[in-house]
């Protein structure tokens, strides 16, 4: 169930508990690729991956089209460490990967040695619209 939708209806308007911005910014980020899936073609299937039961590290959205991947993993800090890649370090050797994307709340793009690119919110959110989340 979605977390902002849970809030509205406690009643919950106010300003957001520290706790409720990951998964609120998840769910955002889930509808927009939703949205975006039968206009754009986006994908033909989304997964959310963990190479463990336990969950520890993780994937939120794993994109498949065709026979290619996408892994897109959404944080909601502003400002970026190398921490934050965990999942999509554990991802690298998926066959089949072709990007890998953290999306976060900061302001800085960049690229690691590793060729995962990082994104801010917006930067994302404009590589949908124009269609270049694919490579």
């Amino acid at each position: 169930m979605d977390p902002g939708l849970v809030r509205a209806v406690k009643k919950q308007l106010g300003p957001l508990a520290v706790e409720e911005r990951g998964p609120l910014l998840e769910g955002w980020v889930h509808t927009l690729l939703r949205a975006y899936a039968e206009e754009r073609e986006l994908f033909d299937e989304i997964f959310y991956w963990s190479p463990t039961q336990a969950g520890a590290i993780e994937i939120d959205f794993l994109l498949r089209r065709g026979r290619s991947f996408l892994a897109v993993e959404v944080k909601s800090q502003r400002r970026f460490t190398p921490s934050l890649l965990a999942g999509l370090h554990a991802i690298a050797d998926l066959p089949g990967l072709v990007r890998r994307v953290l999306v976060y709340t900061g302001d800085r793009e960049l690229r690691t040695p590793e060729g995962i690119d990082v994104l801010p919110v917006p930067r994302f959110l404009e590589a949908i619209k124009v269609g270049r989340l694919w490579p």
